[in-house]
């Protein structure tokens, strides 16, 4: 494989891990969501009606931990290939796109704010610098 074909490799499972988390992350919240407007007296009697109702709570959960886990699998082969002092900072990616998802999802009903976005574009100009490093490498 050449150098450019492993540097290739490297972005995508890093790209793929950051991707993957950041989906889990805003499944798991639409999970916790849905158990907060459960009526949780309701719910601790166990009964169809009961496992009905949770039914979304744990399709929303599980995919996302379902997606935490292949994330987890995508990080370890882009740490075999890649500087942790690279790839860890690029992780800051995932705080953008769980923002840009949170904002856009209606289900979530989060917002957009000032101080929130200035944040992101530190988080956005920070991965820009590291990633512009001339001491980081992108394969073995």
């Amino acid at each position: 494989m050449t150098a450019g074909n492993r540097q290739r490799v490297s972005m995508l499972l890093i790209g793929c891990s950051i991707v993957l988390s950041a989906g889990a992350q805003l499944l798991m919240k639409a999970g916790m969501l849905e158990l907060g407007n459960l009526d949780m007296m309701h719910t601790l009697k166990i009964s169809s009606e009961t496992i009905v109702h949770l039914f979304p709570v744990l399709a929303w959960v599980l995919t996302g931990l379902m997606l935490y886990a292949i994330s987890m699998l995508t990080w370890m082969g882009a740490l075999a290939k890649c500087d942790l002092s690279l790839a860890y900072p690029l992780l800051g990616l995932s705080y953008v796109l769980v923002y840009g998802g949170a904002v856009i999802w209606p289900r979530l009903h989060e917002t957009v704010s000032v101080s929130k976005t200035i944040g992101i574009l530190l988080i956005l100009a920070g991965v820009f610098l590291v990633t512009r490093s001339k001491n980081s490498r992108l394969d073995s």
